[in-house]
């Protein structure tokens, strides 16, 4: 041992405010990967403070994503069923033109993957009853999982977008439901969680409890290329995870060739399944299931589809952003459009986007200090909000006040 030094006992720098009680927290993480990253910082800091997590999602395609976050997963639905079959069995079929009227019906579409989950999540229940319920934006199976047990519930934000049609498309398909619980509408949550930084928060969602965005992607075995770069410029390039899916290997193969006319680096984020062939197709560009949390800030550009997910993650760096939001979603274009008014990222139409003008945008956005300064100043916004250290202790000082 270094003279001088000592070893006693440690002391708590500050008391717990429960002393030896255990809090019990069911978190209910939504329907895709993202929607499961976005909920384990707050998860782990609970764990952390010496609670019990369960984490739950309404299709069990997502069980193996959720364990393999390091959360503990709860089984709500049959193996191997997927959204597409639980909302063909709903009759929900129809698809409005209207963007707008396409987000109402997401929230009958969600609602109703939820609901089927609830007989389940009430069983789980009685075997482990949660003194609190943290559910995501669209997690409607929460609210009403939480008024049959008389429990609080916490909504977790998952992204910048406001839920306000969803929320009515959800309360329509749920009347029955909420009618029998004596609700005239979805119950209002004990606490609501921000992760949007303040000048990107919608009106209507200001007064929450704002938490600082840390990324919870997916790991893997890190290579020195993915969190090092060489003195040139990086794009990183991530079009989701339905590469493969919906055949978007010849796009993704001209967007990548054209950025690389820039003189740039190019790493392109997607899942192993799509890895193979675009290997194949790009010989000298990194493909791979990179996390994103490492990969981000070595980037001087993020290209993507305007993923909740992956626009906080870049903005936590404070990287600029070239957007490609789908005009059918209505979700992603207004996160898109707010997002560029800020000056920290530019969107692009499918009729604007081709392969051509992404890269000459992804050109100007690197040789434009002005996105830069944009994203760095949203980046600082990010870095001050409160901890999920500090928003676990608030969640525990509410189930206390609620006991």
């Amino acid at each position: 041992m270094a003279p001088g030094f000592s070893v006693g006992k440690l002391e708590p720098t500050t008391s717990h405010p429960w002393e030896d009680d255990l809090v019990k927290v069911l978190n209910l993480a939504g329907v895709a990967p993202s929607t499961v990253f976005s909920h384990v910082p707050l998860a782990n800091a609970l764990r952390n403070a010496g609670h019990q997590v369960m984490t739950t999602a309404s299709v069990d395609e997502m069980v193996d994503t959720i364990a393999g976050v390091g959360l503990s997963a709860v089984r709500t639905t049959a193996p191997g069923v997927t959204p597409r079959q639980v909302i063909a069995e709903s009759g929900l079929t129809h698809v409005p033109e209207d963007p707008a009227e396409r987000e109402v019906m997401a929230g009958r579409w969600y609602a109703h993957m939820e609901y089927v989950t609830l007989d389940a999540l009430l069983a789980f229940s009685k075997d482990w009853r949660p003194d609190v319920i943290v559910s995501g934006v669209t997690s409607y199976s929460g609210p009403l999982l939480a008024a049959h047990l008389g429990v609080p519930y916490v909504r977790h934000a998952w992204d910048i977008h406001t839920p306000r049609l969803m929320d009515q498309g959800a309360e329509d398909q749920l009347r029955e439901q909420l009618t029998e619980l004596g609700l005239d509408g979805l119950p209002e949550p004990a606490m609501t969680i921000e992760i949007a930084p303040p000048s990107l928060l919608p009106d209507d969602l200001k007064g929450g409890q704002p938490m600082r965005w840390i990324p919870g992607n997916s790991q893997s075995v890190l290579e020195p290329w993915m969190y090092t770069k060489s003195a040139g410029t990086r794009i990183g390039v991530t079009i989701g995870t339905g590469v493969a899916n919906y055949n978007q290997y010849d796009f993704l193969q001209a967007v990548v060739e054209q950025v690389a006319t820039l003189d740039a680096e190019v790493v392109v984020a997607v899942t192993e399944d799509a890895a193979p062939e675009l290997r194949e197709r790009l010989k000298n560009v990194r493909a791979g299931w990179i996390p994103l949390d490492v990969v981000a800030p070595t980037c001087d550009v993020l290209v993507h589809q305007t993923g909740g997910s992956t626009m906080m993650t870049g903005l936590s760096f404070g990287v600029p952003q070239v957007l490609l939001p789908d005009p059918n979603l209505f979700r992603a274009n207004a996160m898109a459009r707010r997002l560029a008014d800020t000056g920290a990222a530019v969107v692009l139409s499918p009729e604007e986007a081709t392969s051509e003008v992404i890269a000459k945008t992804c050109g100007e956005l690197v040789a434009d200090p002005a996105f830069k300064a944009a994203a760095g100043g949203l980046a600082r916004e990010i870095a001050e909000l409160p901890s999920p250290n500090e928003v676990a202790l608030r969640i525990e000082q509410l189930v206390r006040e609620a006991s």
